[in-house]
């Protein structure tokens, strides 16, 4: 197999998937719809907007020839891409902006991404696309959307809304939409912390990062700004540590648990980034033995959202000599504005977040087994407590890692279907108004992402790292007795779509299930250079 064939080979399989998401009844008020929740079950009472994205996906295979692509200059296949891009314009809102959660949304992230999608179809496809004038009237009212409203909680959604403005105004040359742009380009290069990272709800996330990457590299490959090329360098030099032994990416120590790497930006920005030669030995590899989150394991709703990611990474094909990764070689390495600690040696790759309780990683370099640790999991009287991302946490950071923090109280929200009902009529009232949208989804953020709850149970968490060994001690202060506490595994516990994923790395366990009943504890495990564990309670 052709090394840039890798991202072929694995989207190409999920076409079939991706077309049957799609209503291509012609004779259906929903045709051209892909998100089949809606048109097909009717289990939606709204359909999700960022399930057009598949337009693209279907618009740079129509344009790709290579062998045996029977989607290649195929009519049916245009007249599916041109379907979806008029239902992406009927089910704008009035303000130019779109639903992705929920009725009324008006969702920035929902209007940047998929305006970006449907922009670059354009771009791609020109005078094969129908109604043309009709369809940039729409991406107009995006683009002016766009540029009057942000949203910093998650930062990957600004550089999204970048190159759909500029998209927009290669399609329009309206200045105010590339000022648009470099407007918010330049707010995101003062986000930017410096060691690399963007906030995503408080701090870095893996996942997320590459996706920002990804648009900025897009951004930069139309405009060769060199500003968007200093913020993906920067940006790429903090994510290259991320990248395991064990060919997975990122995990329970990012802001937002996730797991995959977006692979057009990295294949991209390799022609003038070392770190993204180093990140692209691993991605490759983990690819090709289906070790990382891809294709093959998203869902249909993230299939349809970045499934074209793999088609424009087999175009940017970096075909150069890559580098080897980082956990190959014997370093140390400490974040402080994040709290994250990276520390490899012969037998060790060890990444641990300070500031979430020392969620951690550990790869052991002998049999490529690796732990997945979230730090203690509380039970007392049928509540949970763990730890989440605290700006509080109480660090050390000398011969050993140590932090301090006080582990939070989780809440499980499910909808019920009153709740489902209240919210519904509210939304289709009051929530009509984009302001209290918004107020809407605040309310939702905090309910969803409870990083706020801190409660009072003290847990102390010390990480010993040495040349054949690796420490790592608990201990708990409660004013309660505990029930139970629960350690080796991961336990994401806030709402975050793209999370969540399996690896069959997952399979090697430690987990321990510890019944006791007191008010103060202390664990204490030792791992040798096998991974073999000594569990001292």
């Amino acid at each position: 197999m052709v090394l840039n064939n890798i991202y072929l080979e694995k989207i190409l399989k999920e076409i079939p998937r991706i077309l049957g998401l799609l209503d291509k009844n012609i004779t259906s008020p929903t045709f051209g719809c892909f998100d089949r929740n809606f048109w097909h079950y009717n289990i939606s009472d709204f359909p999700c907007v960022r399930f057009q994205e598949a337009v693209l996906t279907l618009s740079l295979l129509y344009s790709l020839d290579f062998p045996n692509n029977t989607y290649f200059q195929n009519n049916i296949i245009l007249s599916y891409i041109n379907a979806g891009i008029n239902f992406w314009c009927k089910i704008q809102k009035r303000d130019g902006s779109f639903d992705e959660w929920y009725p009324n949304e008006h969702s920035f992230v929902a209007t940047a991404f998929s305006s970006y999608a449907i922009s670059e179809a354009l771009l791609l496809l020109k005078e094969k696309i129908k109604d043309k004038e009709k369809i940039l009237e729409h991406l107009s009212h995006a683009g002016d959307f766009l540029i009057k409203n942000e949203d910093f909680t998650a930062v990957n959604q600004i550089a999204g809304s970048i190159i759909a403005l500029y998209n927009i105004y290669l399609l329009t040359s309206e200045e105010k939409y590339n000022q648009g742009a470099k407007t918010k380009l330049e707010k995101l290069r003062n986000i930017q912390k410096e060691e690399g990272w963007f906030p995503e709800y408080g701090g870095p996330d893996i996942g997320y990062l590459s996706l920002l990457i990804d648009y900025l590299a897009k951004y930069h490959k139309k405009t060769k700004n060199e500003r968007a090329k200093k913020i993906i360098e920067k940006a790429l030099d903090f994510l290259v540590y991320f990248s395991h032994p064990d060919l997975s990416f990122g995990g329970e120590y990012g802001s937002r648990n996730t797991k995959y790497i977006i692979p057009s930006g990295i294949e991209y920005s390799a022609h003038f980034s070392k770190s993204a030669r180093m990140i692209l030995t691993t991605l490759r590899k983990a690819l090709s033995s289906d070790l990382s989150i891809g294709p093959y394991n998203l869902d249909d709703r993230y299939l349809a959202y970045i499934g074209y990611t793999y088609i424009q990474a087999y175009y940017d094909f970096y075909h150069g000599d890559l580098e080897s990764p980082i956990y190959e070689r014997e370093f140390y390495r400490y974040f402080p504005e994040s709290g994250i600690i990276v520390k490899s040696n012969k037998n060790f790759y060890v990444i641990g977040n300070l500031r979430k309780g020392g969620a951690l990683k550990i790869d052991f370099k002998k049999n490529n087994r690796s732990l997945r640790d979230s730090g203690p999991v509380i039970c007392i009287k049928n509540k949970i407590y763990a730890p989440s991302l605290d700006s509080y946490s109480h660090i050390h950071v000398n011969e050993k890692f140590e932090t301090e923090n006080k582990l939070s109280k989780i809440s499980f929200t499910k909808m019920t279907p009153f709740k489902n009902l209240i919210f519904k009529l509210f939304q289709i009232t009051f929530g009509r108004n984009k302001f209290i949208g918004f107020w809407v989804k605040k309310i939702l953020r905090d309910l969803l992402i409870p990083y706020k709850k801190r409660g009072k149970i003290l847990a102390i968490r010390k990480i010993y790292v040495e040349e054949d060994k690796i420490v790592l001690e608990d201990e708990i202060f409660s004013k309660n007795k505990i029930d139970r506490i629960i350690l080796g595994i991961e336990n994401p516990y806030i709402f975050i779509p793209s999370s969540r994923y399996f690896q069959i790395q997952e399979l090697n366990t430690y987990m321990h299930l510890i019944d006791i009943n007191k008010a103060h504890v202390k664990i204490r495990r030792e791992y040798n250079v096998e991974g073999e564990e000594k569990f001292i309670y």
